[in-house]
Parts: C-alpha cells; sequence; structure tokens
C-alpha cells in the first residue's frame, strides 16, 4: 500500500486523510461558531431523502423491496488485483445482506487507478448506469461544471445524512467537499495531520547507541509530542557517515517532493497560491510558497546536506526508491509520513527493522482541506435514484458489516477474526497468494469501522490491537487548523496556467528539493523558478484564489482549531 501511496504523492502532490475532529462531535467552527463550509447551498431545497418502514423503501423516484430492489452501481479505485472468481463471492455475499437490508442490488465497477478519470467521465457523457463514485478533488470543478454530480447538501438534515455527520465528526468535515456551495463528496475516515520524520535502519541505530540515546523502539511510532530538531538530524548523518562512509544517510529523489517535511503550507489545491502556514497560523493572504522564508529556509537545508554528503549526488534524477536502497544495504533513512503502525508498513516495504524518529519545527501538525479531501465519495447526476444512492453511502460510513465484507471479503474465506479482536489472513493464504483484499479504507467510507487488520513484527509479536482505530484518530488530535480550513479552490477557469505552473514547477524543484548543486546554488535555482512561475501566469492564478478565498471568509469566517486539539497540543508545549 505504500507504494502506491507514494505513486499517488508524487503524482497528485497530495498526502492524506480524515478522523473525527475530538471536540465532542462538533468539527471545526468559524469565528461566528457556524460550521464550516463551501458556501451556501445551490441545492434549491431539501428532501426526505430514502424512507423505509422495513417492508419497503420509498423515494421521490420510487419503492423498492427485497423483491424488488433498487439496482446501484458501485464505482472504485482498486488498488490491487483480485481473483475474478472470489471477487464474484464476496459480491454475491454483500448482496445477500444489502438486498434484504437495504433493498439494494449492488453493481460492482472496480476501475484502474490510470484509467479511472477518463471511464467516469466517458460514463458521464454517455448517460451510463452510474450511482456512487470516487471523486479526487482536483477532478471537482470541472464536474460540477459538466452537471456531473449531486449536490448532496440537501440530504444532510436526514437520518442517512445525520449517520455520515456523526461518523466524520462533525458538519464541519462532512462538508469539506464542497466547491462553490455544491457538496460534491464525504472524505474518507483516516489520520490525515501532517506529522512526520525520518524512517531509519534501526540495526545501524541498535549498533551506534542512536536507539538508546532518543528512546526509539520496535513499534514505537505512535506521536507523543516528542519532536527532534532537523539539527539533531544532521547529528544522527554524521554519526552514520563516520562509521558508514559509503552509505547515503538520507535518500530522497527528485520525484517524489519531502517538503512537507520541513515546511508545512496550506497549499490550497495546487501550491500556485498558498497560505504561509509557518510565519502566521491565522494569516488568510495568499502568498507565492517559493519565496517564503520557509521554503528558502528547507531548500537550503537541502543544499547544505548535499554538500555534507548526505544526500545522494544523483537525488534529482534518481528513481530507484527508498526500498530498494534500504534492502541493498546503500542508505540509513528516509523523510516520511509517520502516523500509529506505520512502522509495520516500513518494516514490510524495507525487508527489514526499521525506527521512526519524528522531526519538525514545532509540536503540532497541519490540517487543512487537502489533507482531508483527497478521494471523496459521491453521487453521479446519472443515477436514476439518488436518494437510494446516499442511501448507499450511509452504509459505507456507518455499517461495519457492508464495510468489512467490501474491504476483507467473506469471513472464514478471505479473513479470520483473530482472538484479540482484529482481523488476519485465513490460514494458507497471505499478502503474496491471497484472492480478496481490497485494503482502501482510506480512499471512500469510513474505515474505522472495519475491523483492525493486524500486522507482525519481525519476532511475530503482533504489532496492533483492537484499539487502533481509536490511536489513528487521536493522531488527528495533534493538528492546528488551517483558517481556510473548508474551502475549496475552483481552478477550472484557469487550466491553461495551471499546466504551465505545473510544468515550470517540475522543471526547477527536482533539483531544489534535493539539494543539487549544494548550498551555493539555491538562490539562483529560486530565482529561476519564481522566474519561471510568474511568467506561466502565477500572479493571475494566485489574485484569482485570493478573490474566491475572500467570498468564502466573508460566507464563513475563518476556521478555528477544536478546543479538545489545542488541549493535546499545550499538553506538552
Amino acid at each position: 500500500m505504500k507504494k502506491l501511496l507514494c505513486v499517488f504523492l508524487a503524482c497528485l502532490m497530495v498526502v492524506g486523510l480524515l478522523a473525527g475532529c475530538g471536540d465532542g462531535g462538533s468539527g471545526a467552527t468559524t469565528s461566528s461558531g457556524a460550521a464550516t463550509s463551501g458556501g451556501s447551498s445551490s441545492s434549491g431545497g431539501t428532501t426526505s431523502g430514502a424512507v423505509s418502514d422495513g417492508n419497503t423503501t420509498t423515494t421521490a423516484y420510487g419503492t423498492y423491496s427485497a423483491d424488488k430492489p433498487y439496482e446501484l452501481t458501485f464505482a472504485w479505485v482498486q488498488l490491487y488485483p483480485q481473483d475474478a472468481t472470489a471477487a464474484q463471492a464476496v459480491y454475491d455475499a454483500i448482496n445477500e445482506y444489502m438486498i434484504p437490508n437495504y433493498h439494494i442490488k449492488v453493481d460492482f465497477l472496480p476501475l484502474e487507478y490510470a484509467s479511472y478519470q477518463q471511464t467516469l467521465q466517458l460514463m458521464f457523457s454517455g448517460g451510463d448506469p452510474l450511482d456512487v463514485m470516487p471523486v479526487y478533488y482536483t477532478n471537482a470543478s470541472s464536474w460540477i461544471g459538466m452537471n456531473a454530480i449531486v449536490d448532496m447538501n440537501p440530504y444532510l438534515a436526514t437520518e442517512d445524512g445525520a449517520k455520515v455527520i456523526e461518523a466524520l465528526g462533525g458538519e464541519a468535515n462532512a462538508k469539506v467537499g464542497t466547491m462553490n456551495g455544491v457538496l460534491f463528496g464525504f472524505p474518507a475516515n483516516k489520520e490525515s495531520v501532517e506529522l512526520g520524520g525520518l524512517c531509519m535502519r534501526a540495526d545501524i541505530c541498535d549498533e551506534l547507541g542512536i536507539t538508546e540515546k532518543y528512546g526509539l523502539a520496535d513499534g514505537k511510532d505512535a506521536y507523543d509530542g516528542t519532536v527532534y530538531s532537523w539539527d539533531v538530524a544532521e547529528e544522527i548523518f554524521d554519526t552514520v557517515l563516520a562509521a558508514y562512509p559509503n552509505m547515503v544517510p538520507c535518500y530522497m529523489m527528485g520525484s517524489q517532493s519531502v517538503m512537507r517535511r520541513f515546511a508545512f503550507f496550506d497549499e490550497l489545491a495546487d501550491q500556485f497560491g498558498v497560505l504561509d502556514w509557518e510565519s502566521d497560523r491565522n494569516s488568510t493572504t495568499v502568498v507565492n510558497e517559493f519565496e517564503t522564508e520557509a521554503y528558502r529556509e528547507a531548500v537550503t537545508r537541502m543544499g547544505r546536506w548535499m554538500d555534507k554528503g548526505y544526500i545522494f549526488k544523483d537525488a534529482a534524477t534518481d528513481t530507484t526508491g527508498n526500498a530498494t536502497m534500504i534492502k541493498a544495504g546503500n542508505t540509513f533513512s528516509y523523510p516520511t509520513a509517520i502516523k500509529p503502525g506505520h512502522l509495520s508498513e516500513a518494516n514490510a516495504q524495507n525487508g527489514q527493522r526499521m525506527y521512526d524518529m519524528y522531526f519538525e519545527d514545532q509540536v503540532e501538525g497541519g490540517y487543512s482541506t487537502t489533507n482531508v479531501s483527497f478521494f471523496d465519495t459521491g453521487i453521479a447526476t446519472n443515477s436514476a435514484d439518488p436518494d437510494m444512492a446516499f442511501k448507499f453511502i450511509s452504509a459505507m460510513y456507518s455499517d461495519p458489516t457492508f464495510y468489512n465484507l467490501w474491504q476483507y471479503g467473506i469471513e472464514g474465506v478471505n479473513y479470520q477474526v483473530l482472538d484479540d479482536g482484529t482481523a488476519y489472513w485465513p490460514e494458507g493464504q497471505d499478502d503474496s497468494n491471497y484472492t480478496y483484499h481490497q485494503n482502501c479504507g482510506w480512499e471512500l467510507g469510513n474505515q474505522f469501522q472495519s475491523y483492525v487488520w493486524q500486522s507482525y513484527g519481525a519476532d511475530g509479536t503482533p504489532l496492533k490491537d483492537a484499539n487502533y482505530w481509536d490511536t489513528l484518530q487521536h493522531h488527528n488530535d495533534w493538528a492546528m487548523y488551517s483558517p481556510a480550513y473548508g474551502f475549496m479552490w475552483d481552478s477550472s477557469a484557469y487550466q491553461t496556467q495551471i499546466a504551465a505552473l505545473q510544468n515550470a514547477l517540475n522543471t526547477y524543484r527536482p533539483a531544489l528539493e534535493t539539494g543539487t548543486g549544494g548550498e551555493a546554488a539555491v538562490e539562483a535555482n529560486l530565482k529561476a523558478l519564481n522566474d519561471a512561475l510568474y511568467a506561466a501566469g502565477l500572479q493571475e492564478v494566485m489574485d484569482a484564489k485570493q478573490a474566491q478565498l475572500d467570498a468564502w471568509l466573508a460566507a464563513n469566517g475563518p476556521t478555528q482549531t477544536p478546543q479538545a486539539n489545542l488541549d493535546t497540543i499545550n499538553s506538552v508545549k
């Protein structure tokens, strides 16, 4: 999964993921106390949604029963290959549950990532049956513009809407997928706070005294407010270089930006005009990220690291990947986002024991719309009955029976529930020969209602317990919220400029962010990048983004960090 996520982050410049706000269910609020939204609703009315008396379900579009269910097409991005026979057995089992309980028969439409956007757009234009679908936030503006997405604002007041709001920790989080007043999708319930540092080879840490000095341990990856300056990382790198002069202390590659480990900005969807969160947590002024002092300091540090031999000389163009470099014994560590459970993934990916160590300039992490709104769950206007489509979405956020079936398959066949309440492969199956296992709970719906999938250390010790989701939800409590949390930039009128800006960034960023040329090259590379960005229309895009943000702020006010988060952060400051 981490390999696929790295591809997503490189291609889409995102990190992702959402849990409850931790403020007693109210979510983040604006300064006026109103729930954050993307503007006034454009729905033009309300709906009672789907109403069931047990035997039948009635909507504004029809009446359904177990004998006459609504046939619903559900599309999602499938990340891993599935055995066709096993998948069909799971689909049949899901429908055996959904038809009598929801009066819905699901037609499953798994899509490949590379072609899902094109496939959905062809379905929109062709009028093909399509009800529930993934909406990546950068597609939202064009899909809203072509009238392909149902505005779900009216459904929030229904019984099914209340279930979604409760699962997401409040209306503010439920409405984060809003653009120009249209609620186009709900985010997945997952971790989203930006916290990270280094993932390091455990054997070398043990050998060189790093483990004992910093209290590192197997499976120790939950954040507790213990965070170190990047100057400390340089001391560790010097220790490693002295013992292993031919080993690269820190692996990076130009195709994957790691700047979020060194400076956090509210990127307002595309990085071309951001809020400078590092200099002023409350700022609502759109600025050029690549002219900020925080960015300058970060890339200057990268240049210094290159000069000191901490970074691979060909990092800007290298595509080997950290796992391959770790396995080959060529590198000691790499910067990464860290969360509870991260080490179990890192150990498997790298083929050996790893330790996590948090590095940041402050105790708290950052939380923005684009942290949370990665893939969202939406309804296509192709739907013959959007009320029933919303009923299905509600099940994705509130029905663990359906969700476990979709994610893990049939209990006893595709997975087993262990004595500790976690789930794992049945006898004879593993991640190399499974027949059905989606493992995409971070993509759509509420993964916190599913079983916790177990993982094991090198010595066979289980690394998770049945309360893991609670630990993961608490991870989000370390976040300070951007004042623009809930604002969604509509870039549909600026696609030509965005494409030119992306080309300029792709040209200069790999060298800057891997320290290529050393510290002496930083100023010239920064100037070249910024000259190219302004020539590509950066100021025009920033002005438009500021105007949209100002209008959103006038309607909603700046978002405030929930008090529970402030209490968590202040407890260790």
